[in-house]
């Protein structure tokens, strides 16, 4: 798996990403340094986002908190941030995660 690359001055920037076919596998999402939110909906499915990690690797010992399906979680990003990366999975094979980030304004 690749990670998914959010990293863009075109807000809002919308993506969609099926997970791994193996369950509790990471998906990285990179976020650029001009993003201030970041919105995940995780379809159908539960999921998780993962303190830190490797893109395509099972969660092991990283801390998850969980997001039901088809919710909406998001963060406000720092001005002091920049650029970073956040990691997604889920307990269920092949979930789609649709994220959207914008810049404030």
């Amino acid at each position: 798996m690749a990670a998914l690359n959010t990293v863009s001055n075109d807000y809002p920037n919308v993506a969609n990403v099926t997970l791994s076919g193996t369950i509790n596998t990471m998906q990285e999402i990179t976020i650029g340094a001009n993003a201030r939110r970041v919105e995940i909906v995780f379809t159908t499915n539960a999921g998780k986002i993962v303190s830190a990690g490797t893109d395509a690797t099972v969660i092991s010992t990283e801390a998850t908190f969980p997001v039901p399906a088809d919710t909406a979680w998001y963060y406000d990003v720092p001005n002091s941030k920049g650029a970073h990366a956040i990691f997604v999975a889920s307990a269920t094979a092949s979930t789609v995660v649709s994220v959207i980030i914008t810049d404030g304004d």
